[in-house]
């Protein structure tokens, strides 16, 4: 296979599994050698933020001399994102290879169990392990799929855990309190294992604090053991000063807007600190302060056009609007602008277009495009009179002829951000 059949091969595999259980992408990996045994890991879940504190911890790490993969989903503006060495791509004689050894297992599992099968990320988290055990990295920071417990990047022990934040999202696999949300992503803490969280909800946080008391493990959270301080906004991006008991590192630069990344950045920061610490590994202020530096992020308040202004953002459920409605507020104030929304028929449509309807914005909806979750435009339910529906393209046209010198933020989805930066940036696959 070349490697667009080997991206083909990848997303014909089944989307889902009848069963959480990890019996399936272990057999898979004994099969693959058990690379998933060997490797020192750092393993992020949570709502909103993993993708942001996956990439600083990554950034951090590697500025300190070491070589660290990074497996993120989905990708924005190509698959090989997905699994990355030191922030580039996997190549594509390298997705080749590893799509090769994953069907080689899968046939060899099959000789004794021809109706064995695997799901689409099932197969994606075993090839990323797989590459990094062959590539030989020194760190590998590891994004949660949904939830935490049984998903199938918890078949690790990693060196440290993160837990960002917990909201209510994919509600039919987590449940629908903070309680279950928490629960499930709780599943990543193991035994004797630091923890690092973010801000938590009341309810999640006793979920929190009784696993660490049955795992005997450390916990460090935001705002008791080390906190983000002193933000500004710094043109389109931020300053802050980090404090631990080690001490405080002052006007530290990040390439990110958004009051909550700077909640981000401390979880990273910490998360990246108790790696090295438990790595016995040297990890400097200086290179804290250089790899924070370069941690951009794709699709998050990102801006890609100064004239006309466009910012793409993923909030993709009640949380995460509010955060990014709060963030529009602080970077924008009260100058008009249009919010393009497009959202997964899966998701809390309801809270979301609630939360949208209470804005000064002028609000278009659209469908997501090419994703049968997408949500037809004739189902969004309760939205404001003033709100207009269209494809995105057609809003855009729209928004060009009326407000052309007014910021246009699109969000709502992960999917409908990426066709949009392909579209204006350009992209493959």
């Amino acid at each position: 296979m070349n490697e667009a059949e080997s991206i083909a091969y990848i997303h014909q595999l089944p989307r889902l599994a009848k069963t959480g259980k990890h019996d399936r992408i272990l057999r898979l990996l004994a099969a693959l050698g058990n690379p998933h045994q060997t490797g020192a890991y750092v393993h992020i879940t949570g709502t909103n933020g993993k993708g942001s504190v996956a990439n600083a911890v990554a950034h951090i790490l590697e500025a300190s001399g070491l070589t660290v993969g990074l497996f993120t989903s989905p990708y924005i503006m190509r698959f090989n994102e997905r699994i990355m060495i030191d922030h580039q791509p996997i190549p594509a004689a390298g997705l080749i290879a590893a799509v090769a050894a994953g069907r080689h297992a899968l046939a060899t599992i099959r000789v004794e169990e021809p109706a064995f099968a695997v799901t689409e990320f099932e197969f994606i988290t075993a090839l990323a392990f797989w590459y990094f055990a062959q590539q030989g990295v020194d760190a590998a920071v590891i994004e949660v799929g949904i939830g935490g417990d049984t998903d199938s990047t918890n078949v690790i022990t990693p060196v440290v855990s993160a837990i960002t934040s917990v909201g209510l999202d994919h509600q039919k696999l987590l449940g629908n309190t903070l309680t279950s949300v928490a629960t499930h992503k709780a599943g990543i803490i193991k035994p004797q294992v630091p923890v690092v969280t973010g801000h938590l909800p009341q309810e999640a946080e006793t979920v929190i604090a009784a696993k660490v008391a049955a795992t005997a493990s450390p916990w460090l959270a935001l705002d008791r053991d080390f906190f983000a301080e002193n933000g500004r906004l710094v043109g389109w991006g931020q300053s802050f000063t980090y404090r631990d008991d080690a001490g405080r590192l002052p006007e530290l630069e990040l390439p990110l807007v958004g009051q909550y990344q700077l909640g981000n950045a401390a979880v990273a920061i910490a998360t990246a600190k108790q790696f090295a610490q438990a790595r016995d590994w040297p990890l400097s202020p200086r290179e804290i302060r250089r790899g924070l530096a370069a941690s951009q992020w794709p699709a998050r308040m990102e801006k890609i056009s100064d004239a006309p202004l466009i910012v793409l953002d993923g909030a993709h459920n009640p949380q995460g609007i509010n955060s990014l409605i709060a963030t529009l507020r602080r970077v924008f104030g009260s100058q008009p602008l249009t919010l393009m929304v497009g959202i997964l028929g899966d998701k809390d449509v309801a809270g979301m277009v609630a939360a949208l309807a209470k804005t000064p914005y002028r609000l278009w909806f659209v469908p997501v495009p090419d994703n049968p979750r997408a949500l037809a435009v004739a189902d969004y339910p309760d939205v404001p009179n003033s709100a207009r529906f269209a494809s995105w393209q057609a809003a855009l046209a729209a928004h060009m002829s009326d407000y052309a010198d007014e910021p246009l933020v699109v969000a709502g989805s992960l999917y409908l951000v990426a066709a949009v930066r392909q579209t204006l940036l350009g992209g493959d696959q």
